[in-house]
């Protein structure tokens, strides 16, 4: 007689208690989860989110000057003209007012811009100045980096309007409040292209050879080489200028504006009589950069050296047959 699969698999009392509540448990698991995880849900949700800070309320004089300066920028859309010459002389007043009822507030200093706002409008530059210097010390009371950009974007602009003689002021004002470092190689290579702007070819000689020596691999240093090629051309010295530019376009295969100093070697051989050796400079430029903007008139060179060149060969030879 066969046995029984309890027979041939007998199971021990604990497999049979294990196997009894299998089904309960799993059946029932859902509501095991649930019991878990409601109470946390609900605690979770019971509290109190984390309150975000508050910001801080600006300050009265923080508002006050919110509110002039935007009336400034409303009469700058109008102009500057005579008919509004009252209102910008009444905001210049409520911008003094600020300053003076809100003095130990840092936020009244924005005051000293708005003044210089309003007095270059009016036309009273001294005012104007001496307003800007003292929003540029406030700034620099706190942090330099804002004070330099601030200060090139105002040199920026005057040179803008061509009014070098006030950026000539505002970029030795720099160099006083950045005697040195990178804002004061900017500011003085700018300086020495306002000289060169104005005409004054030495004093922009001696800023611009100031920025080679002190800052030969500043970004300003680029610039200022090609406008020191362009004031010693402007004072009579061809020769000069063009053996510097040569030697350091030989140096630096891979100088910035290459163009420009190829065209400037160029033309300083032309003034200097060496009418071959310009020939070959603008040559040069033609082939080695003609996607530059001095290409045009490098073409027009070359074909006017040529006719030159050829015109001189012809009056030689009947002047030789003679």
């Amino acid at each position: 007689m066969s046995a029984t699969a309890n027979d041939q698999c007998p199971m021990t009392n604990a497999q049979l208690a294990r196997a009894r509540l299998r089904p309960l448990v799993i059946g029932h698991w859902p509501l095991v989860i649930a019991s878990l995880v409601i109470p946390a849900a609900l605690s979770s949700a019971a509290a109190p989110a984390p309150e975000k800070a508050k910001e801080a309320e600006p300050t009265p004089a923080a508002r006050a000057i919110a509110t002039i300066e935007a009336r400034l920028a409303e009469l700058r859309k109008e102009g500057t003209g005579l008919a509004l010459r009252e209102r910008y002389e009444a905001l210049l007043a409520d911008a003094s007012a600020v300053l003076e009822a809100h003095a130990a507030d840092p936020a009244a200093a924005r005051a000293h811009w708005i003044i210089a706002g309003c007095c270059e409008a009016l036309g009273k530059h001294p005012e104007k100045e001496a307003a800007f210097e003292h929003y540029i010390d406030a700034l620099l009371a706190h942090s330099a980096a804002p004070a330099a950009a601030l200060m090139r974007i105002e040199v920026e602009a005057l040179v803008a309007r061509r009014e070098l003689f006030a950026a000539s002021k505002l970029l030795r004002l720099m160099l006083a409040k950045f005697p040195d470092g990178p804002e004061a190689a900017w500011a003085l290579y700018r300086l020495g292209s306002c000289y060169l702007l104005m005409d004054h070819f030495a004093d922009a000689a001696t800023a611009l050879g100031e920025v080679l020596e002190r800052w030969p691999d500043s970004p300003a240093a680029a610039q200022a080489r090609l406008r020191l090629a362009r004031a010693s051309l402007a004072q009579g010295k061809a020769a000069d200028s063009a053996a510097a530019i040569e030697a350091y376009v030989a140096q630096r295969p891979d100088a910035p504006q290459r163009d420009a100093l190829l065209f400037d070697l160029a033309v300083a051989r032309y003034l200097a009589r060496d009418y071959y050796s310009a020939l070959v400079a603008f040559q040069r430029l033609v082939r080695d950069m003609p996607s530059s903007p001095y290409v045009p008139i490098a073409r027009a060179a070359v074909a006017k050296l040529r006719a030159d060149t050829l015109n001189r060969l012809s009056a030689h030879e009947r002047d030789h047959e003679r």
